[in-house]
């Protein structure tokens, strides 16, 4: 991939990935002091948060390599 290689781009994909962690994570914990059940929302926030995490572990994975 050709934006695999640019270093702004890998910037950005690691601000975006600890932001979505960061925002979800609060998201999450203040979803769950307010309710003890799971229901879409709070999937649907895990799955960002683990999309968040796979951008900072790309990030690194591709500096290591470089």
């Amino acid at each position: 991939m050709e934006n695999e290689n640019k270093p702004s781009r890998r910037t950005w994909d690691l601000m975006i990935g600890i932001a979505l962690v960061i925002f979800g994570g609060l998201r999450l914990y203040n979803r769950l002091q307010t309710k003890t059940d799971w229901d879409f929302r709070a999937i649907f926030t895990l799955l960002f948060i683990g999309y968040g995490a796979y951008l900072i572990y790309r990030h690194f994975q591709n500096s290591k390599n470089n």
